[in-house]
């Protein structure tokens, strides 16, 4: 089966102390690898995980991308995989508290961010 979306996730690497940081160095591989883990524990078939070099807004990093979706996530954690395949890759709606503004684009720092509080019943 052809998956619908692909998850581009940077793996690039620089050499420790480059002042753009990498994907790698911030825990990409691990991102990646959560990914392709958790898409074979619920047996989703509909998208698929794959490495690639920088993607560009490295000192948001580690940064995905979601095509055709056009939907830039940065300051991805493992912790934050599993939130991105429920409520963008299977329920459709992108998680905004990852979404990466246009700033990211143009060098701004940014590092992981926290999710919101869920709210209690």
């Amino acid at each position: 089966m052809k998956p619908e979306r692909y998850v581009f996730v940077c793996t690039n690497s620089r050499p420790e102390g480059h002042p753009r940081g990498s994907c790698m160095g911030r825990g990409g591989a691990d991102v990646l690898q959560q990914f392709r883990d958790l898409q074979g524990e619920k047996g989703l078939t509909n998208f698929k995980a794959v490495a690639t070099g920088c993607l560009e807004p490295c000192m948001a990093g580690p940064s995905i991308v979601v095509h055709p979706d056009n939907v830039w996530y940065g300051g991805v954690t493992v912790d934050d995989v599993e939130r991105i395949i429920d409520e963008h890759l299977v329920g459709g709606r992108p998680v905004e508290f990852l979404v990466l503004d246009d700033d990211a684009f143009d060098g701004a720092q940014r590092g992981p961010k926290e999710a919101p509080p869920t709210a209690s019943i």
